[in-house]
């Protein structure tokens, strides 16, 4: 009963105002490829690290309600990942850490931004917690379908996002330092968990094989791998604490740091092996990441809460006191609830005024990554532009124009370009005599003193924080 209350919370927080964010730039490619999935063409553009999350999206048919489509799979793979938590943290101490190990999960602000969105990373994310599980598991019992299993989930996590690979690590620790089983058991299994993640990636690398391409985005984030982008152990880990303490509040963040130490000290050995385990990778990230994204943290943090809150559970059952007991459990549950109720109230009804930390607050409301702005011009078309034949040449990087398109153009046909479409736009001046631009600002888009043409300002779009004089997207009609 504890674990499907948890995961009804995590649904029933996770889910309301779901499409009240405008897409992404990263969720376009994700909904871009999903329908790709259904062109039979699996793998198309995979070389950012992201093979098989899109199948997912491709499920859920994107072709209608593709918003909805897109964010409702990375919610279910979530609720995976909280299954596994709990059920890797009741078999190992309890339900009652379990259980606060499934709050700290849903009170996590940082979390809730994420799993909202059609992202890659907080599905990976889930999936680590769930390769922990089937790990410890193997560990335990150590017979070859456990080494088998162990190896698919560590394989789907990675083939989710490349960033999950640095936690074959943890794997190799677990299976190693855990459990009872001789080393030449052990040895086999982890052997047998590679040959199987091997398997599992050659589909997709003969597919770049063949294609002549490889995953030389994804491992843009590795020190060495692009010269002049390192950004520097320092600078990583202070991109982390940004995470831990950008999002209106810390009370889970501090509770986070308790809950770990709180392992440590309850549980000794068992909880220095679980932390060494979880955490290395994230250190392997942090120092040899050459551009790690804020988001590229989420593959690591459903663990470390799933740890943390596992912390505080064992804590709270060593009060010798029932009523001391049951104090420090409303304690915890009123400071979780006093930083994630006001968040989530306000991504329900104003996004974008979210307290976020400056790197999400560009990528996801103010920059052109951002969809705020686009959205509302897309389905403004039928009040801007009478006439449905109209020429409309999107002024603006592609992928921002692919993802425009995911709102309701049936009646429109929006024509992408290269920015800033230049000759698309001279070419609709000269067999049209008048075209339709939406232009993102400049240097992206249009400039006008580069089209000889009379310019009119139909409508401006402003982002959260800018006007209508200062707006980032504006449509222009343009007349020969």
């Amino acid at each position: 009963m504890p674990l499907i209350t948890l995961l009804l919370v995590l649904w029933g927080t996770r889910l309301p105002a779901l499409d009240i964010f405008p897409l992404h730039n990263d969720e376009g490619l994700h909904l871009t490829r999903a329908l790709e999935v259904w062109k039979l063409h699996p793998f198309w553009e995979i070389n950012d690290g992201k093979i098989i999350n899109h199948w997912f999206i491709a499920l859920f048919y994107p072709q209608h309600a593709p918003v909805f489509a897109g964010r409702i799979a990375t919610m279910f793979v979530a609720l995976i990942g909280l299954a596994a938590g709990y059920a890797l943290i009741r078999n190992l101490f309890g339900t009652l850490p379990a259980i606060f190990a499934g709050m700290l999960w849903i009170a996590s602000p940082y979390l809730f931004l994420y799993e909202r969105f059609a992202f890659s990373d907080p599905e990976a994310g889930a999936l680590i917690v769930l390769t922990l599980w089937a790990s410890l598991r193997l560990s335990r019992i150590g017979t070859r379908r456990d080494a088998l299993l162990t190896g698919v989930v560590l394989a789907l996590a990675a083939l989710f996002k490349l960033t999950a690979a640095p936690y074959a690590l943890m794997v190799t620790l677990i299976v190693l330092f855990g459990g009872h089983s001789t080393m030449a058991q052990k040895l086999r299994n982890l052997v047998i968990v590679a040959v199987t993640v091997i398997a599992l990636f050659a589909v997709p690398l003969l597919y770049l094989q063949l294609r002549g391409g490889g995953f030389g985005i994804a491992l843009g984030w590795i020190v060495g791998s692009q010269p002049g982008r390192q950004a520097g152990f320092g600078e990583n880990l202070n991109r982390l604490w940004e995470q831990l303490i950008g999002f209106g509040s810390i009370g889970w963040s501090v509770l986070l740091g308790i809950g770990l130490i709180g392992l440590l000290i309850v549980t000794k050995s068992r909880g220095l092996l679980l932390i060494i385990a979880s955490f290395l990778p994230l250190g392997l990230i942090i120092v040899f990441g050459a551009e790690v994204m804020p988001r590229h943290f989420v593959v690591a943090l459903p663990l470390a809460l799933t740890l943390g809150g596992a912390g505080l559970g064992l804590l709270i059952q060593r009060l010798d006191k029932r009523a001391l007991r049951a104090g420090a459990a409303t304690l915890i549950t009123l400071i979780l609830s006093v930083g994630i109720i006001p968040f989530a109230t306000q991504a329900y009804t104003d996004p974008g005024n979210l307290p976020l930390p400056a790197a999400e607050r560009t990528q996801y409301i103010t920059d052109h990554s951002a969809g705020f702005g686009l959205r509302e011009a897309v389905i403004d078309f039928p009040h801007t532009i009478p006439d449905q034949n109209a020429v409309i040449v999107a002024s603006m990087f592609p992928d921002s124009c692919r993802r425009a398109q995911f709102y309701d153009l049936s009646r429109y046909k929006l024509i992408c370009t290269e920015a800033a479409g230049l000759r698309e736009i001279r070419a609709a001046l000269t067999d049209q005599g008048s075209v339709f631009v939406l232009a993102e600002k400049p240097p992206i888009g249009l400039m006008l003193r580069h089209i000889d043409a009379k310019a009119t300002r139909i409508a401006a779009y402003p982002r959260p924080g800018e006007t209508p004089e200062t707006a980032s997207v504006i449509l222009w009609r343009l007349d020969r």
